[in-house]
């Protein structure tokens, strides 16, 4: 009997790592594809000399930035100044030297301004990654305050052994008490689609009409991120309609109220009010004052607006508006400038005009 137990197990244990092996290719690099004889578990843990939690070498995000940051030799995602480098792959990724599409923690290579080049500068704002405590902006049931207090690490939202998700991110993040996102992995250049970095959401690019119908994975990744930012998720008609809680009667949030667009549909399914002047999936039919033809063909998602590491955008440059927005827990704006930037990929809130185009017609 104890044989047969034994044999089951290890049939179990095979089978298991063949598993794992089969995500190989989504995840790349020490993040799967494990062998029976791996030599990637020494790299990041220590059965009984480990110095941090989970039998880690090392705290997580000093784990991680052994890798993913400056004077390393391991990835080419260099997460930390926002570069993809040519370390390991050879660039099969993206395009060496050139800035990354989620920004980064410590510096960002963008195109903010719009003054035709990228250059590397310093993040005004970014996702907390190193277990500063923070904030969960929009976390929790309607009327619940701002969010909760979190401290966020970079395995909360990745999978540092793999998942065969997009850029190994968990289907849950941890904490977040989500029900689960999927996000499908696709042939992805992680680097910003055009020399000058004039980069305008996941597949957009800003500085011309180089538009395609935006594919699944973009709304998967709204429904990705709204695990955490749960009240952030909004359909069209909602700059319109308070956010309540559906009952009877219906309890109004008294911070997050109305909410721009971000992802569940467009004017492609026909219910939105963006088909008032989409109409058909055709460009606009208002003049070029009120919205920019050259956008006309997307869905409005997080990523449209945000990058998911760090922005260099500054809100200072263009009157004394942008730097004083306020923060839902912040209305007195005591902490005002480039760091209320809130991850957004154009200076002084730009992103707005860039739709919504208010300048006048050439």
């Amino acid at each position: 009997m104890k044989k047969r137990l034994l044999f089951v197990v290890l049939a179990a244990c095979a089978i298991a790592l063949l598993a794992m092996v089969g995500v190989a290719g989504a995840d790349g690099g020490p993040h799967g594809g494990y062998t029976p004889t791996t030599d990637g578990c020494a790299g990041c843990h220590r059965a009984h000399t480990a110095d941090a939690p989970s039998l880690l070498t090392v705290p997580v995000a000093q784990l991680c930035m052994s890798c993913h940051a400056a004077g390393t030799t391991g990835a080419d995602t260099n997460v930390d100044l926002g570069i993809y480098m040519n370390r390991d792959s050879g660039g099969t990724l993206g395009d060496v030297g050139v800035g990354l599409k989620g920004g980064g923690f410590s510096e960002a290579i963008m195109d903010t301004s719009f003054a035709g080049s990228a250059a590397p500068s310093g993040t005004t704002s970014a996702h907390t990654h190193d277990g500063t405590p923070g904030i969960l902006w929009g976390n929790g049931a309607v009327d619940s305050g701002a969010g909760p207090a979190y401290n966020l690490e970079c395995t909360d939202c990745h999978d540092p052994h793999g998942n065969g998700n997009y850029r190994i991110l968990r289907a849950i993040p941890n904490e977040s008490g989500g029900a689960g996102a999927v996000v499908n992995d696709v042939a992805a250049d992680y680097t910003v689609t055009d020399a000058a970095g004039q980069y305008f959401g996941e597949g957009y690019n800003l500085a011309g009409p180089s538009n395609a119908p935006m594919t699944d994975e973009y709304q998967e990744l709204s429904d990705w991120c709204t695990q955490c930012h749960t009240r952030y998720l909004a359909g069209s008609n909602s700059g319109h309609t308070p956010l309540d809680d559906g009952g009877a009667p219906a309890t109004v949030d008294s911070i997050f109220t109305y909410r721009h667009m971000a992802g569940g549909d467009s004017w492609a399914d026909g219910s939105s009010l963006c088909g008032t002047c989409h109409a058909n999936g055709q460009p606009p039919t208002l003049p070029t004052t009120t919205y920019n033809p050259v956008y006309w063909n997307h869905d409005v998602e997080c990523m449209t607006c945000h990058v998911s590491h760090g922005t260099s955008a500054v809100m200072t440059t263009d009157g004394p508006y942008s730097g004083t927005v306020e923060w839902p827990d912040d209305p007195t704006t005591t902490v005002t400038g480039d760091a209320r930037s809130s991850l957004l990929r154009v200076d002084n809130r730009g992103v707005c005009q860039a739709c919504h185009n208010k300048s006048p017609a050439p």
